[in-house]
């Protein structure tokens, strides 16, 4: 467990989760990274014990939330569960990174020249995922939300934009495909998010981030590729046959 005496380098350093933490607070990982946690907190006028309290939920919490029965669960829940939880990581979590990456590549690019790479690829992904889930939430998922809750009613809708679900589906896929080659790239540029020796604080949380970031998103892909995307088309083929 963190100290209030330890310093912002060391906390980071021996929990990485911390990171989020102190940039819920505003704690410069890089301009504080050599007080401690109580001066830190003096400087900003925090409260330690509260900055505390968070790093001790933050380090409890399990990776990934709750397990969830993905193959029973009702699609339009399984889709709530999505937004709720993935597509809240790519919101939350790639703008923090991109931000730390940039700092990184500029504070530290001259012993890491591979930073400056690192900080694009994260830029890219940045905006792939945002359109990637823009896409799914208004226009994929509310189709199979609707097949979903109302399958007794004629179909296919009558908004719908295709005459097929597996046509965005495909789409959704290759999308998939194109995170995939970017995290592969970054994975290869940082050593698999090994942080070198010499790593300031805010270097080693972000390589701690990405490593977490991919985790979520082989969890995300997989829900889609694997459960969501095949129960919606057999949905789709049922009720037509029904029709």
């Amino acid at each position: 467990m963190p100290t209030s005496t330890q310093s912002i380098r060391e906390i980071v350093t021996q929990h990485p989760s911390s990171a989020k933490v102190f940039h819920r607070f505003d704690i410069d990982l890089c301009l504080q990274a050599d007080l401690s946690l109580e001066g830190a907190c003096l400087e900003l006028q925090l409260s330690v014990d509260q900055v505390l309290e968070n790093l001790a939920d933050s380090e409890a919490k399990e990776p990934g939330g709750s397990a969830i029965d993905a193959a029973t669960l009702p699609l339009a829940r399984l889709i709530q569960h999505i937004v709720r939880v993935h597509h809240h990581c790519v919101r939350q979590e790639l703008p923090r990174l991109a931000e730390m990456a940039s700092k990184v590549a500029t504070t530290r690019g001259d012993r890491a020249p591979e930073l400056a790479k690192v900080a694009q690829l994260i830029e890219q992904l940045r905006s792939e995922m945002y359109a990637h889930i823009q896409k799914e939430e208004q226009v994929l998922f509310p189709f199979i939300s609707q097949m979903d809750q109302e399958s007794i009613i004629a179909y296919p809708p009558t908004h719908a934009c295709f005459r097929s679900v597996s046509h965005p589906i495909f789409m959704m896929e290759q999308d998939h495909e194109s995170a995939d080659h970017i995290v592969a790239e970054l994975i290869r540029l940082t050593n698999h998010f090994e942080p070198p020796s010499w790593a300031c604080a805010t270097h080693v949380a972000l390589f701690a981030g990405l490593r977490d970031f991919e985790a979520d998103l082989r969890r995300y892909v997989h829900l889609e590729n694997d459960v969501l995307f095949p129960r919606a088309i057999q949905l789709e083929t049922e009720l037509r046959a029904r029709s």
